[in-house]
């Protein structure tokens, strides 16, 4: 905080990200959120406008979790080290998707999970750059674990089991993005054919594993009970227990309507 305590986030990150930046706002932080383009995306011109004097982190996803856009995580890495702000990236959604190539993006702070790469659930993992190094404080204490980062004795089978699933997911995502991008022009070809029927997020800039679709006049939960033979869902799983609208969909612009009349379509391996 001797530093600055100013933060920049995106109206639509995840509950992870967004309640942890509220949590530092009640503590005595000022927090400014940017508002997404109608398609999902931030622009470098907005980001670039919103950084102040005082400005010491910026928290951007790589990958969103219900509409599946790409932000530009490389242009927006460029503009943090140019100005000495740490930026953290949310790359949960990315991993086995999108390239994630280190030495090259200039990222501070990058967190993953292995559930999202069919992992085992319960465990992830935070990236830290050494140069320049970035010195974080630990939030648990005790044992003094992970070089005094994180305490507590470490779970190995599922480190061991992340670590597996990264490489596999790795070595086989060339071949499965063909597949599932094929799959989703499939998908979006048929549903193209019905009327009041509109996609959420740009359709370049976005992994082909998510499709998510507003479907007009027809209620997303009515829906999901109608589908006899696939698995959707309306929103995000850590936000399904409740009844607003998604947040996410608020932010691009949409209706209180439109935004409860959405279904997301996730292709995945198993698909």
């Amino acid at each position: 905080r001797t530093k600055g305590r100013h933060i920049i986030t995106v109206k639509t990150e995840h509950k992870a990200v967004l309640d942890t930046v509220r949590e530092l706002e009640r503590v005595g932080f000022e927090a400014t959120y940017l508002e997404p383009q109608d398609n999902g995306l931030i622009t470098i011109e907005q980001l670039a406008a919103a950084i102040r004097p005082d400005t010491i982190l910026v928290s951007v996803m790589m990958v969103n979790n219900e509409i599946g856009v790409i932000q530009p995580i490389a242009e927006i890495g460029e503009l943090c080290r140019s100005k000495g702000i740490i930026f953290h990236c949310d790359a949960a959604q990315a991993t086995g998707k999108v390239v994630i190539d280190l030495q090259k993006l200039k990222v501070d702070l990058m967190t993953f999970t292995a559930h999202k790469t069919y992992g085992p659930k319960g465990i992830g993992a935070l990236y830290v750059c050494r140069k320049p190094r970035v010195r974080i404080e630990a939030q648990m204490h005790g044992g003094g674990h992970e070089r005094g980062m994180r305490s507590g004795t470490l779970p190995t089978h599922q480190i061991v089991g992340m670590g597996a699933a990264f490489q596999l997911a790795k070595d086989e995502m060339a071949t499965e993005i063909v597949r599932i991008q094929a799959l989703n022009d499939r998908l979006a070809k048929g549903l193209r054919d019905i009327e009041e029927v509109y996609v959420n997020g740009d359709m370049e800039h976005r992994v082909p594993h998510n499709l998510n679709v507003s479907f007009n006049y027809v209620e997303g939960e009515s829906l999901i009970m109608a589908i006899k033979d696939l698995a959707v869902s309306s929103g995000s799983a850590c936000t399904s227990a409740s009844l607003e609208p998604s947040y996410v969909l608020r932010a691009l612009g949409r209706s209180d309507e439109l935004a409860h009349s959405s279904i997301r379509f996730t292709i995945g391996r198993f698909t």
